[in-house]
Order: structure tokens, then C-alpha cells, then sequence
């Protein structure tokens, strides 16, 4: 279930960044801040992404690095 705009203001744990953006959407057209939230949301979603991508190709780069070491120091 989704929180209630009150809950959310009122939650010690929300963080004060989504307070403020709560506040300042709920002085705005409702469709306009929904429509705005939807895109806000597919951006940073996009940027999580390439985030976690970007750590995976390092890890797996690491990885892989790791393991030709290893078989060089075998030979």
C-alpha cells in the first residue's frame, strides 16, 4: 500500500529531500507534479542502472584480472 502524503511528512524516517519534493509537488497541478514525478522517477532510475552496471563491469574486470594473475603465478 502506498503512504499517504501525511505519512510520509510525518515519517522520522523519510529522508528530507522526499519531504521537500512532497511539499513543493503538492503546490503544484496534481497531473503536472504526477506527470513530472513519472519522468523524475525513469531518470533516476536510468542513473541507478548504469550505476550498478558500471560496478558490475568493474568487478567482473577485477575478476577477471584476478584470475590471470593467478594463473600466471601457476605457470
Amino acid at each position: 500500500m502506498t503512504p499517504s502524503c501525511e505519512a510520509i511528512l510525518n515519517d522520522p524516517a523519510a529522508s528530507e529531500w522526499l519531504k521537500l519534493a512532497l511539499v513543493s509537488a503538492l503546490e503544484r497541478d496534481p497531473v503536472d507534479a504526477a506527470n513530472d514525478a513519472e519522468v523524475l522517477a525513469a531518470v533516476l532510475r536510468g542513473r541507478c542502472d548504469a550505476v550498478l552496471f558500471a560496478g558490475e563491469s568493474v568487478n567482473n574486470l577485477l575478476d577477471a584480472l584476478q584470475d590471470e594473475l593467478r594463473r600466471n603465478s601457476d605457470e
